[in-house]
């Protein structure tokens, strides 16, 4: 009798186990597959865009320079790419050297500016063309290593390799200047 009864637990044990694994399938069976939540997560990339963006230099209080442009791109290298660039040196004198090209780069830690492309300068009444120019911050001037133009009320020139500084305000030139003047009175000629 015993024998029997064990025989009936271990066939009633084994009847509820498929018993519970048939009624599992079939609910899962019935519940159809299950929505799977995504997460739609809007991880921004840094922006490496910036739309007219204003870069201002001070020294003792004073604004040294001005940097504007249309837009600027941070490179991989680290240099910031301008687009329509314009940069406004302050002399100690007070006036202004305004810088415009193509384009630019910007080296953020030393704060050296190269443009490149239609490089146009005014200074009072002159202005210059260049295809490239380059400031220097550490220096704090200008050099034009290429070949330029200038043109003033009564003076035109062009040479190539001119260096401008921006405390002195004194020009030098490297690699020679011709200058053409159509009013030489200044000279003592009559």
């Amino acid at each position: 009798m015993q024998q029997r009864i064990w025989s009936w637990v271990k066939w009633a044990s084994l009847a509820v186990s498929v018993g519970s694994v048939v009624l599992a399938i079939a609910l899962m069976w019935l519940a159809g597959p299950a929505e799977v939540e995504t997460a739609t997560q809007t991880v921004e990339r840094p922006k490496t865009e910036v739309e007219s963006p204003v870069i201002v230099e001070r020294k003792d209080g004073e604004v040294i320079w001005q940097l504007r442009a249309a837009e600027a791109k941070q490179q991989l290298d680290g240099m910031m790419h301008l687009i329509d660039p314009v940069l406004i040196l302050f002399t100690q004198q007070g006036r202004e050297v305004t810088i415009e090209a193509q384009q630019a780069w910007l080296e953020p830690i030393e704060r050296n500016i190269q443009f490149q492309g239609q490089v146009n300068v005014r200074y009072e009444v002159w202005t210059m063309l260049s295809e490239s120019l380059v400031y220097n911050s550490a220096l704090d001037e200008i050099h034009v290593p290429e070949k330029f133009t200038i043109k003033g009320k009564t003076i035109s020139a062009r040479g190539k390799g001119m260096r401008l500084n921006r405390n002195s305000e004194k020009i030098n030139v490297d690699q020679g200047i011709w200058i053409q003047d159509s009013d030489p009175q200044w000279q003592g000629v009559k």
